[in-house]
């Protein structure tokens, strides 16, 4: 175990930071499985498909962070270190009651700190899962989301179960399996983590004639336990939500912390003076963002750039109240813009880098290319009945998910003909049939189960599907795969509505539609019903609607003045200090109010059926209640969209809206291909012919309207 032997270290040359230092036991994590699959997770998931030199990942990302992160520990040491003797007040779990700590001490337990803080860089993207932020946040079709601490806790003990393993084998302690390390890859552990402790005992046993590799294993427990204490925390300091701190017994680092020796006296961890490192890491100006915002740019091609010179400046202070996520007082890491003079060159660096984001969504994460490509990969997981993914799918590289996704629709639509009638002579419960054919694979059985409970839960998987269950699954596996195949091979829909801030119209308000759409149930039920109305098939419209609040962590980051215990965010700096600092404040909520212009709702049609997107127009401005984009709008009128163009322009009057889909249908059964897109005399007297006989037909009033209720079309 040449790690635990002196204090050698690694040289990496990286793009961003040339030479970078890594220790052997930061090594160590680095390869293992569980991190090294960090290489086939994309930053920015499907950005390379606009800007194809954006394929750098997240392995790439947290060399960067680590380097970030050990330069803000440094320069924050050296601040306490010149300010010793100020104190500071947090509240104390244990006496329930508010103690204070100098600026000496917090300096002195960062110093021993500092591994700790680097492991937390190098940890925090451990748990992100393919596409993650595209599915959990974006598209928001999965619930548990990659910080959450019962994915932290299940990453985190996996990673530590490698390493013990890993170790093991490579003194002969245990002969390499490559099954064990499969199931260890995929989150799978024993039942109380006996077998994991055991290999702890066993190094243990192995060093125990060498008390200081022992003590230096020990050092390293220590430090990755408090790393991951420190990242389980990181949703409470941005959501305040129940702390996981009772938990953190059940990690399989304490345990195994325990079975090597460790120290009786370890790193304690007390949330509310330690949140300070937190925000070092993961939390508003921090290393995530300052590596990630240069990165993201650098490989997109984007000309930004901006110095992090006011680092210099990073400094800590005691809040309380709005400034604390659960508002009892704790430390926090702040920007001091006052020192013996008004530093209003970190000011304006700190605005160069809310900027540098604001471009970054702008031009890169809501590039409407990147969010077709996103809607597309959302509406698939929910057409497959996905709610959540199971630890083998979690980590899985971006590649493998949709290959798997692929695989599971095909299975989906395979086990269908035995499920229901009339496909068998004698039908089983589909269940039954479920675990018979994949009892060789008990993964892909469970996640066939749990797909089609959701797509068709009125049947219990003790009868056999009926007739219709049987089609709906059929039918949403077909259209599943059409939808995978056409997103990898980049045959991406195009924009025929979209919908930005508005005024009132009658209808809801745009607030209202981004807190509707962004469910994913509402905006899959929206897409099947414009197919229905349009009479397109499943899968060829996909709406993309994000949460109406765009992040600004930037501008939430606490600054302070000559007096440290003034603090407040970004946003409201004058409350620090009035003097000058109005125009500063004005250009910071500038650039907060331009991050909610990013928001846009759009409806996206499959470019295999652009000829009815004046209908789909229609059908989204009826359901909505919003008139299309003016923009997006005046570019489509340019387009010839013969039959359906004339439907949704001339024709529209005459249409009832309660027979739209029966003319539409009407329309793709008997004007041929070529003709749609024909001479408009020709088009205009065939479709009129075939409005009066559907109207004929279903006994129809001629003269009903489909205009929105307050909207004027001739604008």
């Amino acid at each position: 175990m040449d790690f635990l032997s002196g204090s050698r270290q690694k040289i990496l040359r990286t793009r961003l930071y040339d030479d970078q230092t890594f220790t052997r036991f930061e090594l160590e994590l680095l390869h293992t499985p569980i991190l090294q699959r960090l290489y086939n997770l994309k930053q920015l998931g499907f950005t390379d498909r606009i800007y194809p030199d954006a394929i750098h990942s997240r392995f790439n990302h947290i060399l960067g962070a680590t380097e970030v992160a050990e330069r803000m520990g440094q320069k924050l040491i050296a601040w306490l270190t010149l300010h010793k003797g100020q104190e500071f007040a947090y509240f104390d779990i244990k006496s329930q009651g508010e103690t204070k700590i100098t600026a000496g001490d917090i300096a002195t337990q960062l110093k021993d700190r500092v591994p700790a803080l680097r492991l937390m860089a190098v940890l925090h993207d451990l748990t992100h899962a393919a596409f993650g932020h595209t599915l959990e946040d974006e598209v928001n079709v999965f619930d548990e989301k990659h910080d959450d601490p019962r994915r932290q806790r299940r990453f985190f003990d996996a990673l530590v179960a490698q390493l013990l393993y890993l170790w093991c084998t490579e003194q002969r302690l245990q002969r390499f399996e490559a099954t064990v390390l499969e199931e260890l890859s995929e989150l799978t552990l024993s039942s109380g983590h006996k077998r994991e402790i055991g290999w702890a005992e066993e190094l243990q046993q192995y060093l125990r004639d060498d008390k200081g590799q022992l003590a230096a294993l020990a050092e390293h427990m220590q430090n990755l336990e408090l790393a991951f204490q420190l990242l389980l925390h990181l949703d409470f300091a941005h959501n305040a939500d129940d702390s996981p701190q009772e938990h953190l017994g059940e990690l399989l680092a304490s345990k195994a912390l325990e079975a090597v020796g460790g120290p009786p006296s370890r790193r304690d961890f007390v949330l509310h003076r330690d949140m300070f490192l937190l925000d070092l890491v993961g939390n508003t100006i921090c290393a995530d963002l300052l590596d990630y915002a240069r990165r993201d740019a650098d490989n997109a091609g984007l000309k930004i750039q901006f110095d992090d010179r006011f680092l210099r400046y990073l400094c800590i202070t005691s809040v309380n109240d709005d400034l604390s996520p659960d508002r009892k007082r704790c430390i926090r890491t702040a920007i001091q813009i006052f020192t013996d003079k008004m530093r209003y060159d970190v000011l304006s660096e700190m605005s160069g880098i809310l900027k540098a984001r604001y471009l970054i969504n702008e031009r890169v994460l809501f590039h409407p290319t990147k969010c077709a490509a996103g809607a597309m990969l959302g509406t698939a997981v929910q057409l497959l009945g996905l709610r959540d993914l199971p630890d083998w799918m979690q980590v899985l590289g971006d590649q493998e998910f949709l290959r798997a996704l692929m695989v599971i629709a095909r299975n989906l639509e395979a086990s269908v003909p035995a499920m229901g009638a009339p496909w068998p002579a004698k039908p089983q419960p589909w269940k039954d049939v479920i675990r018979a054919s994949w009892s060789l694979d008990s993964r892909m059985a469970a996640v066939l189960e749990r797909a089609i409970a959701w797509i068709v839960p009125a049947t219990p998987g003790s009868q056999p599907l009926s007739e219709s269950d049987a089609g709906q699954v059929l039918s949403r596996a077909r259209a599943a795969r059409n939808v995978i195949w056409r997103l990898t091979a980049r045959r991406f829909p195009k924009p025929a509505y979209r919908l930005r801030q508005v005024h009132h119209t009658g209808g809801a308000t745009d607030e209202e539609i981004a807190e509707t759409y962004s469910r994913p149930k509402d905006r899959y039920f929206l897409e099947r019903k414009i197919e229905e109305v349009c009479n397109l098939p499943m899968g060829s419209i996909f709406v993309h609607c994000p949460r109406r609040k765009t992040s600004l962590k930037v501008a939430e980051v606490l600054v302070v003045g000559s007096d440290l215990s003034r603090a407040a965010q970004l946003r409201n700096l004058t409350r620090v200090s009035p003097e000058g600092l109005e125009p500063y404040e004005h250009e910071i909520v500038a650039v907060q109010d331009m991050y909610r212009s990013i928001w846009q709702f759009h409806g996206y049609l499959d470019f295999a059926f652009w000829d009815k997107q004046p209908i789909v127009e229609w059908a989204f401005e009826r359901e909505l209640k919003f008139l299309n984009d003016r923009l997006l709008s005046e570019e489509l009128a340019n387009e010839n969209h013969g039959a359906y163009g004339l439907l949704a322009g001339s024709l529209r009057d005459e249409i009832p809206p309660v027979w739209l889909t029966s003319v539409i249908k009407r329309v793709d059964e008997e004007v041929p291909t070529r003709m749609r897109r024909g001479g408009e005399a020709d088009l205009t007297s065939k479709l009129k012919t075939i409005i009066r006989e559907v109207l004929a037909e279903v006994g129809g009033d001629s003269k009903a309207q489909l205009d929105l209720p307050g909207i004027d079309h001739t604008k």
